[in-house]
């Protein structure tokens, strides 16, 4: 999921588009009219700064694996990390 959907998702927005997410104000002001309720360009570029990246879920998970007791190999065997 792009941080764009769980940006709108998180403010509580239904949504539906086809293609890529926007990445700035002028490509998301020409679909907004898609968003129910649609949010400004600053609250949903807000949002998806405040969502953490996938890498760095990735490593704390594989961090709190490690903290539970778990081997390098019994991870990789587990998340394929």
């Amino acid at each position: 999921m792009a941080k764009f959907d769980e940006a709108l998702t998180k403010l509580g927005k239904n949504f539906t588009y086809q293609g890529n997410p926007p990445s700035n104000k002028t490509q998301y002001d020409a679909m907004k009219s898609k968003i129910e309720d649609a949010p400004t360009w600053t609250e949903v570029k807000n949002t998806m700064d405040s969502l953490p990246d996938k890498e760095t879920k990735k490593a704390s998970g594989k961090q709190k694996l490690i903290n539970l007791g778990l081997d390098e190999h019994e991870i990789k065997a587990l998340i394929g990390v």
